[in-house]
């Protein structure tokens, strides 16, 4: 047995199924034996950074590991931006690659330790032939304890080496969370009672760990409403204690609240700049943060209270310590007030501008919401566009990301495409702008060629839209950020796959045909209005083109 060989066997040994990426001298040995010989599925990109967000979002909606796998030199300093984002996101991703031959000056030589520490990511180097089974499960195991990347290197003067064809060696299972400690709970819960108004909330750590009815249950004893980071939108969705999300998407009743706030319960989320509005929305409040990472606890934002321990753990044990001291039970006043506001908040809903050719992008998003099935995942690229699509397509939480922690437009369509290969039971939606859309719309065809239930919604409105509020706001000629793109749907038929052109609100309707018939990988091409003007002003606006 080779190397190369004892590297397949290992991979599928270890559980991995399915592996993203491009083939090269140093990878299409163990990639084709991962597939003739041990039934593994190899799902091959355009593009190396799309193989990466592919396993990114595999990681994402599955739980599990994502494995992409790139040949040496460029091959990896094309993955530099997605996997800046998997190390930003916290997903366990294992990107597996090769030192070149070693001779002198060869000419894709790259220093694969750097390119790992400049992204974040971790490394390691398999040193021995014979050693590649054990290096493989550690570092599988390593990534998913850890959540950080890891680049492990299986250099290509190894891989015709001759091995003994050993299995790998079992890694220890993952340790339990531990009970938090009482002292720390004791402290919260004096905290929380001794406050006028507080408020509790949740982060996609809270969703993981399937903290909601001990959240709620907390929240319900001490009178609290409850609040979101954007990656665990719609987690209370329909509960009259939800103030929705926490941050520059909230609404006018949840803003005005927070200025009242004097206490925060922080459970499983990061406390980001963009959930605190670079922590302006943390001033005046005593902060309580639970998360089963420690490097997470001041890192964006200072915390007065840190609770080391999973999200569900320790809200549970909160609740146990509250039935014991037998608080008085508060009135819930203040939880019926805020959700009357709500309420009233909601029925006043906005002002379509659809109309003339183009579409609302907001009146898009909620005829999509009643067009999906249950169950869908829903991915969202990052833009001007992505403000429609988090307020006004309901998702299920477990099922939603948004690959934006770098701040990268174009990632969306490939981590779809690699969520959609996680889960092929539903469909996969991606939300895109016309910018990011036309970045990633190559993997449109790995899609087709994997046959993925893929669906792609771009709201294109010819322009780079952040860009055009900017030059707007600075009195320049928003023509510098307007494109006009080639057709979205006619590119994407070329890819193979099905698509269709909404201009009216109305032309929903042959989306809905779509997909009852499965026509999948599905193309929406939603034609939007980039200076979201009324229709009726459409003709005499001045913006240059």
């Amino acid at each position: 047995m080779k190397t190369y060989q004892l590297a397949a066997q290992s991979l599928s040994e270890c559980g991995v199924g399915t592996i993203f990426g491009l083939m090269g001298d140093v990878n299409l040995a163990y990639l084709g034996d991962f597939v003739e010989n041990h039934g593994g599925e190899f799902v091959a990109a355009v593009a190396e950074g799309g193989a990466v967000s592919m396993a990114d979002g595999y990681a994402r909606m599955t739980g599990g590991v994502g494995v992409a796998s790139v040949t040496h030199g460029p091959a990896v300093t094309n993955c530099t931006t997605a996997l800046v984002e998997a190390v930003r996101s916290r997903s366990a991703l294992l990107l597996l690659t090769g030192a070149t031959p070693d001779v002198r000056d060869h000419f894709q030589d790259l220093d694969l330790e750097g390119f790992a520490r400049l992204t974040g990511a971790e490394y390691r180097r398999v040193r021995k032939a014979d050693a590649v089974g054990a290096d493989i499960a550690e570092a599988l195991a390593r990534v998913a304890a850890t959540r950080v990347p890891l680049v492990l290197d299986l250099p290509y003067d190894l891989l015709e080496v001759a091995v003994t064809g050993e299995s790998p060696r079992a890694v220890p299972p993952l340790p339990v969370p531990g009970a938090p400690d009482p002292d720390l709970v004791d402290d919260a819960l004096a905290a929380l009672l001794g406050s006028a108004r507080p408020v509790i909330l949740a982060g996609r750590g809270a969703v993981a760990s399937g903290a909601r009815d001990d959240i709620l249950r907390l929240a319900r004893a001490i009178d609290a409403p409850v609040m979101t980071t954007l990656l665990a939108k719609d987690f209370f969705a329909g509960e009259p204690e939800n103030l929705g999300v926490h941050g520059s998407l909230s609404h006018a009743v949840a803003i005005e609240e927070l200025g009242r706030v004097d206490c925060m319960l922080v459970v499983g989320a990061a406390l980001s700049s963009f959930t605190t509005d670079n922590t302006a929305l943390l001033a005046g409040k005593f902060v309580i943060q639970v998360d089963d990472r420690s490097g997470a606890f001041g890192r964006f934002a200072p915390v007065d209270l840190p609770i080391p321990g999973d999200a569900a753990g320790v809200v549970r044990a909160l609740c146990e310590r509250l039935a014991e001291a037998e608080a008085p039970v508060p009135s819930g006043r203040r939880v019926a007030q805020l959700a009357e506001a709500v309420q009233g908040l909601e029925a006043k809903g906005y002002r379509s501008i659809s109309g003339g050719g183009t579409v609302d992008m907001r009146d898009a998003m909620a005829r999509l919401a009643d067009l999906l099935p249950q169950g869908t995942q829903v991915v969202t690229d990052v833009g001007r566009f992505s403000f429609a699509a988090w307020k006004y397509l309901p998702v299920d939480p477990g099922r939603f990301t948004v690959p934006g922690a770098f701040g990268s437009i174009g990632l969306g369509i490939a981590t779809a495409v690699g969520a959609a290969a996680g889960r092929r039971d539903v469909p996969t939606v991606c939300v895109a702008g016309d910018g990011g859309a036309m970045m990633g719309l190559v993997e449109v065809s790995t899609a087709v060629r994997h046959r993925l239930p893929l669906v792609l919604v771009v709201l294109d409105d010819h322009c780079y839209g952040a860009e055009y509020l900017k030059l707007e706001s600075l009195g320049l000629a928003t023509a510098h950020s307007e494109v006009e793109w080639p057709g979205f749907a006619e590119t994407a038929r070329a890819l193979g796959a099905r698509a269709v052109t909404v201009r009216e609100v109305d032309e929903f309707a042959q989306v809905r045909e779509l997909l009852d018939e499965g026509a999948y990988p599905l193309v929406i091409e939603v034609k939007a209005d980039p200076a979201r003007r009324r229709p009726e002003l459409a003709a005499v606006a001045g913006h240059a083109r």
